[in-house]
């Protein structure tokens, strides 16, 4: 009795291995998710009752839910639970043990776009699917030029400070995926980095001292510390807090200048939305 007792534990600790190997390797297609995320799937989403649901969204949102009654309950609690964090969309990415991730609906998620009369009629704001306040600004050329002039292209709007610590952390990566998308994509893509509460002699020097000029700066007409207004082709001063809860900020204009896509905060590798840029190029502007 004790041998098959014995056994029995062996080959429960034998599967328990498996199934942990089976999500650890899971692990490296969690998309857009940071360490916690990925402790809390592969330590306690693996090993949780039935029914269960993974989601997640573009930006690193992400939830789950267990022990529910039905496979359907499951989706649906962790379907809701993720979208309380995000204005992106929630995808299921595992229920109970099987990986249900789409990877080519999740490049999609940014869509559908509005079409050209759908954007004439939205409602300004930085939400998703409103257009996007139309900020001035001078371009690395000393171009005066305004959002609204970058119509017909997909639009990265960044902004920073070189005061803020996580807009330094993440240069490196917004660099990179600025000449991805440079040799993608041409110019169908245009990068507007933004200055906040501080002059853009300021940014500009930092950036030449630690040799990261590849990614160019535009000026958002910010000229000290103080000064915490930014201003839009007709002249309003807007409070930088309107388009910024938090530094860093970015945003990402359709073709037809519609929010698809905004984050609070740094992001550890921007590279992985590379695939999401190229289908708002191809999708947009209809």
């Amino acid at each position: 009795m004790k041998g098959i007792n014995g056994f029995v534990l062996s080959f429960s600790i034998f599967l328990a291995g498996i199934l942990f190997n089976a999500h650890a390797e899971e692990l490296s297609a969690l998309p857009h998710v940071g360490k916690k995320a990925q402790d809390s799937y592969q330590f306690d989403y693996a090993y949780a009752d039935f029914h269960r649901a993974f989601a997640l969204a573009p930006g690193g949102a992400w939830s789950w839910k267990s022990g529910k009654e039905t496979v359907a309950q499951a989706k649906k609690t962790a379907l809701e639970a993720c979208s309380s964090y995000t204005q992106q969309k929630c995808m299921l990415y595992a229920v109970d043990d099987q990986l249900v991730f789409d990877r080519k609906a999740w490049i999609k998620s940014w869509g559908p776009y509005k079409t050209k009369a759908q954007s004439k009629a939205a409602e300004t704001g930085t939400l998703l699917g409103q257009k996007f306040y139309d900020v001035r600004f001078i371009d690395p050329e000393g171009k005066r030029k305004s959002i609204s002039d970058l119509s017909g292209k997909v639009t990265f709007v960044h902004f920073w400070g070189r005061w803020c610590p996580s807009c330094r952390l993440e240069f490196n990566t917004l660099i990179d995926m600025y000449r991805i998308a440079r040799d993608t994509m041409g110019n169908d893509v245009e990068f507007v980095v933004l200055q906040v509460r501080e002059p853009i002699r300021v940014g500009r020097e930092w950036t030449q001292k630690h040799n990261l000029t590849a990614l160019p700066l535009s000026d958002s007409g910010v000229e000290s510390e103080d000064d915490r207004e930014l201003t839009l082709k007709d002249g309003v001063r807007i409070k930088d807090r309107k388009l910024a809860r938090v530094f860093p900020a970015s945003y990402v204009l359709d073709k037809n200048g519609i929010v698809v896509f905004s984050h609070m905060g740094s992001i550890k590798n921007w590279t992985e939305y590379i695939p999401f840029f190229k289908d708002v190029v191809v999708r947009s502007g209809k």
